[in-house]
């Protein structure tokens, strides 16, 4: 299954309506999720052979006819699921209908050390699909790096500090299950195509502001990857002459004006300048500088404000690019811009022909994981399906790193 292609989430979509609502026919499902009755049938074909709905005789006749029953047949298995970010390890076992059925947080580190950190986690998630006598059948692994494509490394990581670090020999070692890694928020993307913002819209952009900045790109119902695997990598979007975190004025990248330790800087900055503030000097975090913001405190409106104007003028030149019908924020700060959404949407406005939609992501700290659920739950339906495997997917089974 082509996960890149985000119209193959309709397969989950279907799942999802088949299981909430307990039983459902084909028309009605075409009719609830918009979907033509030929994509329908295609997908319950699918579902009907990985054992996971049964057909049963309905009641009623339409036409002439009784139509048929779907129900959720249950599962035989579930996925590992894991979001490694700059700050916090969350990792998910899902069940193959992608109901999420146990959960690991832990803090995350550094280097080596953070992928001793994602093992352990992905290890306290086996013991628990044993304990529940699930069997692991995949395990997607989201993190906040890239994987070159030539060489398979982890590079462009610097929140983990991974630069040509092995991390798919390292899972190669540990795990016995197929698996992908992928950046977080390209599974982030999936995650909203899925279940967030991003269900039904063919081109959008899912832009991640938080310990660090980055982004992911649909056009036209496809994940764009590019040449590096670095498209979307918003953090590197150069921004105009301006603040670099500790005052001085230079060009710079879109990251050094818009993560969480460009934000606290720059609040620092403006406080050692003597701009009046409530906030403590070196006690404070990035919600406590919204939190001013939100309370008139000057150094508060300054930081947003400045903020505004950098990711205004990011998604000005994102939506004159690619021209996307939405752009999902994401990530602490994205979430915390929500207050100041209309100021936002406004100053992008003024800068392009057609301005996105801007949303905020309502998905809290779950699109990633949620993404690569829906990854992995591809990966077993391709190897319930092997006549179908395509080489290069036959390739990731063995443990190299996704074709991406």
């Amino acid at each position: 299954m082509d996960i890149s292609n985000i119209a193959e989430l309709n397969t989950f979509l279907v799942l999802d309506a088949i299981r909430s609502g307990g039983s459902a026919t084909r028309r009605q499902l075409s009719r609830e999720l918009g979907l033509s009755e030929a994509s329908v049938s295609r997908i319950v074909r699918r579902l009907l052979a990985s054992g996971l709905i049964e057909e049963l005789p309905g009641a009623g006749a339409v036409r002439g006819r009784t139509p048929s029953v779907l129900r959720f047949a249950g599962s035989a298995g579930g996925v590992i699921a894991v979001d490694l970010g700059g700050t916090r390890c969350h990792g998910a076992f899902a069940d193959l209908a992608g109901v999420i059925v146990a959960e690991d947080y832990r803090p995350a580190t550094e280097g080596q050390d953070a992928a001793g950190v994602l093992l352990k986690s992905i290890a306290f998630l086996e013991s628990r699909a044993a304990e529940l006598a699930l069997p692991v059948r995949a395990v997607v692994v989201g993190i906040p790096a890239l994987i070159d494509p030539f060489s398979g490394l982890a590079t462009a990581g610097p929140n983990v500090h991974w630069q040509d670090f092995d991390l798919i020999g390292m899972l190669r070692e540990g795990l016995s299950q197929p698996f992908e890694v992928d950046n977080d928020v390209n599974l982030a993307a999936l995650g909203q195509a899925w279940r967030g913002a991003g269900r039904g819209i063919q081109s959008f952009v899912t832009l991640s502001l938080g310990t660090g900045v980055g982004g992911a790109v649909v056009i036209d119902g496809h994940l764009v990857r590019g040449r590096h695997n670095a498209a979307g990598e918003a953090g590197y979007f150069p921004v105009p002459p301006g603040r670099r975190p500790g005052g001085a004025r230079s060009r710079t990248g879109f990251e050094e004006v818009a993560s969480g330790p460009a934000v606290r800087a720059r609040a620092a900055a403006l406080i050692r300048r003597g701009e009046p503030s409530s906030l403590t000097p070196g006690s404070f975090g990035v919600a406590d500088i919204f939190a001013a913001a939100a309370e008139g405190d000057r150094v508060g409106r300054m930081v947003v404000g400045e903020l505004i104007t950098d990711v205004a003028a990011t998604i000005a030149g994102i939506a004159a690019l690619i021209d996307p019908e939405r752009v999902i924020l994401d990530g602490s700060i994205g979430q915390a811009l929500e207050p100041w959404l209309a100021d936002l949407c406004a100053s992008t406005a003024a800068q392009v022909f057609r301005a996105p939609d801007i949303v905020i992501s309502k998905l809290g700290p779950n699109a990633t994981v949620l993404g690569a659920i829906a990854r992995a739950l591809a990966l077993v339906a391709d190897l319930d399906d092997p006549a179908h495997l395509p080489r290069r997917v036959l390739r990731q089974h063995r443990g190299h790193p996704a074709a991406i």
